[in-house]
């Protein structure tokens, strides 16, 4: 079977998303691919109560029927659905197929030629993706003045076959909210950055308003822009060289770190909770805690008790609100999203000293931590976030909480800029990674150094002058003193 492109919303983006529409709860709403039933369950929780939904996957259909048998669920094409009466709003994460794969679909009576039939599609480019033929149908079911809410790639804004789905969309509608998202934004690790739409389909004059935020948790917050006259150190950007992801959600981590039950075993993994339990620049020796891990069918009793115990309390208490919701919809709220955690290892809050962290245990870590997976060597990209270069951005990037406190985003760390590997001597790749060795068998921080006198070579920023900077903006955070530039 061809690949549909299905990629999960996490709720709490469909929950925000749904946020988004002004319509009153009677409004005519349309999700096209409702998939796992993300913003079903969203707009049932918000109470919209006349909500259409469409999807082809007839498995997927199947999971979601008797689910939510208020709505009028249909297992069936979008792209061939139609509806005489419109709708007043339309939310949707739209399949990432690309243009060259549309016609794998032939199956389900989907190919390039039939879509360029249809009139609506005509201002789209030949090399137009799947979404944008979703978003233009959509638009095209919108009532006047309806609302489109959608999350999809943002790489079309550069993309050639942008500028005319741009124009496409333009014409047939006002761009209302600009929403750039990063962080965890769907089920499954999908390496895209993403933007949310909101688009009313007028043709009045709309002011629109472009906000970025980022997933955090069970959150969604603002992000912090970069700030003004922080030093141009390199050029080559973190997407480069590694990847990032935050590690294990639990909801709730009172029961499910370090779990009252006598015993181990499949039920329980090792896991590092806490950045005091990391004494230096690798794992091996972390302080390890239990993880309450019930992803199997065969639970024991003594399990079995312990959840039922916690059930009560959360129905009792009606929080955490996730869990409580999981429950009443009859979900296996029990059940802990497992993030491989191999990698290097960052703590979000900063006190002190900043330290990336080899992980070649393995051990899992909590979503306190980024999980970040070199494309490079693993010493060498250990090397390339221990050093001056690298704190003095993230002293620049992160918000600055009370008591000296600094706080890193995801996005901030996905910001940090790095020397051109392939720049590099292979003697100073070679020294670098046996700096980082020293520093990961050591722990002697007198390596960052030496670390960033090697990198020193590569920025027009010299070494000693990166130290000095560096220590001046921590020095000020510690004591308080805050330049908002």
């Amino acid at each position: 079977m061809a690949d549909l492109g299905q990629v999960f919303t996490r709720q709490v983006v469909a929950k925000y998303m749904t946020s988004l529409f002004d319509l009153p709860k009677e409004a005519a709403v349309l999700d096209p691919c409702f998939g796992a039933g993300a913003f079903l369950e969203a707009l049932e929780s918000d109470e919209f109560k006349n909500v259409t939904g469409c999807e082809v996957d007839t498995a997927l259909y199947e999971m979601q029927k008797n689910k939510f048998e208020e709505y009028k669920l249909l297992n069936q094409d979008f792209l061939q659905f139609e509806s005489s009466e419109g709708f007043d709003g339309i939310i949707m994460n739209p399949p990432y197929i690309r243009q060259e794969k549309i016609d794998d679909l032939q199956y389900l009576g989907i190919t390039k030629e039939k879509l360029r039939k249809n009139v609506i599609f005509n201002t789209l480019p030949s090399t137009a993706n799947m979404y944008m033929y979703f978003i233009l149908k959509a638009m095209d079911l919108l009532k006047i003045n309806g609302q489109l809410v959608v999350i999809f790639p943002s790489s079309w804004l550069n993309a050639k076959s942008g500028h005319q789905f741009k124009k496409a969309l333009l014409n047939t509608g006002k761009t209302e909210k600009v929403i750039y998202l990063h962080g965890d934004v769907f089920e499954k690790e999908a390496l895209v950055d993403v933007v949310i739409l909101k688009v009313v389909k007028t043709t009045a004059v709309l002011d629109t308003i472009e906000e970025y935020l980022e997933v955090v948790g069970e959150d969604i917050e603002p992000m912090l822009l970069k700030r003004e006259g922080m030093r141009t150190v390199f050029e080559c950007s973190f997407d480069k060289l590694a990847s990032i992801q935050r590690g294990m959600t639990t909801g709730y981590n009172q029961m499910f770190i370090n779990p009252d039950i006598k015993g181990s075993g499949a039920h329980f993994k090792k896991i590092i909770s806490s950045p005091k339990s990391l004494i230096s620049y690798s794992t091996d020796n972390a302080k390890l805690d239990q993880l309450l891990d019930c992803t199997g069918e065969d639970l024991s009793e003594q399990v079995k008790c312990y959840l039922d115990i916690w059930k009560k309390k959360i129905l009792t208490d009606g929080k955490p609100k996730t869990l409580l919701a999981k429950i009443q919809n009859g979900q296996n709220w029990y059940s802990v999203r497992i993030v491989p955690s191999r990698g290097i290892i960052f703590s979000y809050f900063v006190r002190n000293d900043m330290k990336f962290i080899l992980n070649d245990s393995e051990m899992f870590v909590r979503d306190n931590f980024y999980i970040i997976r070199p494309y490079v060597d693993k010493l060498l990209m250990m090397a390339l976030l221990n050093n001056y270069y690298t704190f003095y951005q993230l002293e620049h990037f992160g918000k600055k909480y009370g008591a000296g406190l600094l706080k890193l985003q995801r996005y901030d760390l996905e910001r940090l800029t790095f020397p051109f590997v392939d720049q590099m001597s292979d003697d100073d790749i070679m020294k670098l990674k046996n700096l980082a060795q020293r520093l990961v068998g050591s722990g002697n921080s007198d390596l960052i150094e030496e670390i960033t006198k090697v990198l020193s070579v590569y920025s027009a920023v010299d070494n000693e002058t990166i130290e000095k900077d560096y220590r001046e903006i921590k020095k000020q955070r510690l004591e308080g003193i805050i330049n908002e530039n």
